[in-house]
């Protein structure tokens, strides 16, 4: 699981989720083969500068599990491959004896994708005997998502399930002689046909603006049923789950929305349950429950509840501070703990907790004792040792050893040996309180070389940064030490979660923009006190929710001369919204035709209605299922005489994923910064064009 610093905010995700919803596989073409993904041994050797080649090739740990003994580590890595437009995957299983080499299982099979295509990581599964590995698995894309098992000595894996569907989440029982499969039905093709064959009657609920056809969009919002069925090792075979079987192992807990709404636990308001895990034996269920309560300043909290599978109250688990969450949380094999980590939102690495079910009274099993950022938490039977995904700001993924008792975490494999070689820039951190009293943070990466006394051209990044790898910002569509080694400063910020407001108050709602803006003059404001930023050449970058605020920021400040990634919300996608972001402009308090009276509040927000204040050049990287919201911000510009360029990339999602397609992002996007901040070009030939094109740009600006 990756951890919420380097995912998409549950608000960024919304304008995606509502656009594609689950149809992400259809128009994912990124491809995968089945080659082995090589962790080389490397020596120590003069260092190099890094390359965009660098970062896209970095090995990324997508799932690790510790096995109930103690002894091994199973893990899954995925890796870009430019030259064939693919990913490659990989299961390895390493022993946590002092100088082990990991061995690699053979593919993990195609990426987990969801339905934006962001990776989501998926920890394979031990046996409780700690003999053998499962982990679900699809080999193609005309196969279905199906449990296999691979032996931790080696030797082909074998196919457990072959369950019609999807299996989308399954488990060990606890005497290891059954797994729990959650099947999903196939989509029903003939579904597609008749409604192929009529008119379909426009609703609201049809997103225009995706280009998505029209077809593929209703079906996307039929719920595809769900069942419980059981594999049994002792017959080899699976069968759909008995009603007692299902009670006592199916992912559904009745009507424990209901309960938690009317019990509401931990608020004022209550909370909303967005994950749920019963215990082995079936008597308890954990839960996570996100905060709703418009009083608090920090609104995204998410808290951990245990109780009674029939009846009870909620007890709380988590010890949360202000504006903390929890992210991972699991039972131990024999039902009597409860593990969980837990953020405290402000870019540092989470801690691991353990709560046991004799007074459900947590204590904190690891803290990182280092500056670096570990998350991914797998924890043994015992409680004496675990697993987890090590990184800090210049140094990519690792999977590392905790002691739980000394509480000391060693790197037991380096997935990425190569950047012992490779310069990177100085990384420090940034804080401070602006004018809305909101706290901010960022990371201050200083250009290879530095020269103390020098001002350098500055590139800010949003929205997310943190003690992890600084690689290519949220999206990850900015090369931030490639930029660092081109003579950038950069600061990657982090803009914050957006600020409670009660429905229809308006002007606290605009603080969601406002407020990151304000805290992003500020820092810029510091860098140029220190003599470290020229303040004549400032650019910045956004992604998602960065978009929103870089929108915001070019048209209610003259900081910027050039930006990639900007945008916003305009009377454009109110029209094409339908019910859904009605819906929710009405709760910010833009409800209405926005030519009447809502007009003067869309004048402050949307960048389109203040594409005149705009001086910044602008670019925009957008996948083909999203350009069309932003072609009123480009033609309002165009019109303007402002310099603007969009690209657009086909058969991606709100995740540009295509290893080519994010290789060119990173490249254009430094090509920017560099003609616009430095007044540089490329001396590749290739390139001819794009700077025939951005010079007409300059000479209308």
């Amino acid at each position: 699981m990756k951890t919420w610093p380097k995912n998409l905010s549950l608000l960024c995700v919304l304008l995606a989720h509502f656009s594609i919803m689950a149809v992400g596989q259809e128009r994912q073409s990124a491809n995968i083969d089945n080659s082995i993904v090589e962790i080389p041994a490397v020596t120590k050797s003069s260092p190099r500068l890094v390359t965009m080649a660098d970062l896209l090739a970095i090995r990324d740990c997508e799932g690790l599990s510790i096995s109930p003994d103690g002894e091994e580590v199973a893990f899954v890595v995925g890796r870009a491959v430019y030259e064939t437009n693919d990913y490659r995957t990989g299961l390895f299983v390493s022993s946590t004896k002092p100088n082990s080499a990991a061995v690699d299982l053979g593919t993990a099979g195609l990426p987990h994708w969801d339905e934006i295509n962001q990776w989501i990581s998926e920890a394979p599964q031990w046996s409780p005997d700690s003999r053998f590995i499962t982990y679900r698995m699809k080999r193609s894309a005309d196969h279905s998502w199906q449990v296999w098992r691979w032996d931790r000595n080696g030797g082909p894996p074998v196919q457990l399930s072959h369950v019609p569907g999807d299996v989308t989440s399954y488990h060990w029982t606890g005497d290891g002689a059954h797994l729990v499969l959650t099947v999903q039905r196939n989509q029903d093709q003939e579904e597609a046909e008749r409604l192929s064959e009529r008119g379909i009657v426009y609703d609201g609920e049809i997103r225009p603006w995706t280009g998505l056809p029209i077809v593929s969009q209703v079906l996307a919002h039929q719920e595809r049923p769900t069942k419980t069925w059981i594999y049994d090792f002792a017959t080899s075979r699976e069968r759909v789950a008995s009603r007692q079987e299902n009670d006592l192992f199916g992912a559904r807990i009745a009507d424990l929305e209901a309960e938690v709404s009317r019990g509401k636990p931990g608020s004022s308001q209550g909370c909303h349950i967005n994950e749920a895990k019963k215990s082995p034996d079936g008597r308890w269920v954990a839960f996570r429950c996100k905060v709703d309560d418009a009083d608090k300043v920090k609104p995204f909290e998410v808290d951990l509840f245990v109780k009674p599978v029939q009846g009870g109250e909620p007890i709380k688990l988590a010890p949360l501070s202000s504006g903390s969450l929890v992210d991972q949380f699991w039972w131990s094999q024999n039902g009597k703990e409860i593990y969980f980590s837990q953020f405290a939102q402000d870019g540092h690495a989470a801690i691991l907790m353990v709560v046991n079910e004799n007074g459900w009274k947590s204590r904190l099993l690891f803290r990182e004792p280092n500056q670096d950022f570990c998350g991914s938490f797998s924890v043994d039977e015992d409680g004496k040792y675990g697993a987890c995904v090590s990184d800090n700001n210049t140094t990519p993924p690792r999977i590392g050893l905790m002691d739980l008792t000394a509480g000391t975490v060693r790197t037991l494999v380096d997935l990425n040996p190569e950047f012992k070689n490779i310069e990177l820039g100085q990384v420090s951190r940034l804080e401070g309180t602006n004018s809305y009293g909101a706290t901010w943070f960022a990371h201050v990466v200083k250009p290879i070389g530095y020269e103390s006394g020098k001002r350098y051209p500055l590139i800010v990044t949003t929205y997310r940064s943190g003690d992890y790898f600084l690689r290519g910002a949220s999206g990850n569509e900015n090369p931030i030490q490639v930029y660092a080694a081109n003579g950038f400063v950069v600061l990657s910020f982090d803009v914050g979660f957006d600020p409670n407001f009660r429905p229809g108050d308006f002007q606290t709602k605009l603080q969601t923009w406002a407020s990151p803006t304000a805290s992003i003059e500020m820092a810029v404001r510091q860098l140029v006190d220190q003599g470290l930023v020229d303040a004549q050449r400032v650019g910045i970058s956004g992604y998602s929710h960065g978009v929103e605020i870089v929108g915001y920021a070019l048209t209610h400040t003259n900081l910027f001369r050039a930006a990639s990634g900007a945008g916003g919300y305009d009377p454009y996608i109110y029209y094409m919204g339908g019910i859904v972001w009605q819906n929710i402009f009405a709760t910010w308090g833009l409800g209405g035709w926005p030519e009447g009276s809502a007009r003067v509040k869309w004048e402050e927000l949307s960048p389109t209605l203040r594409a005149d204040r705009i001086h910044a050049a602008i670019l925009n990287n957008v996948p083909e299922t999203e350009y069309i919201p932003f072609l009123d911000l480009c033609v309002s510009l165009e019109q303007l005489g402002k310099p603007v360029e969009m690209v657009v990339y086909p058969n991606e999602l709100h995740v540009i994923n295509q290893p080519k397609h994010r290789y060119e992002i990173y490249q254009r996007n430094l090509d920017w910064f560099r003609f616009w901040l430095k007044g540089e070009e490329d001396s590749d030939t290739n390139k001819r064009d794009q700077y025939t094109r951005w010079r007409s740009l300059r000479e209308r600006h």
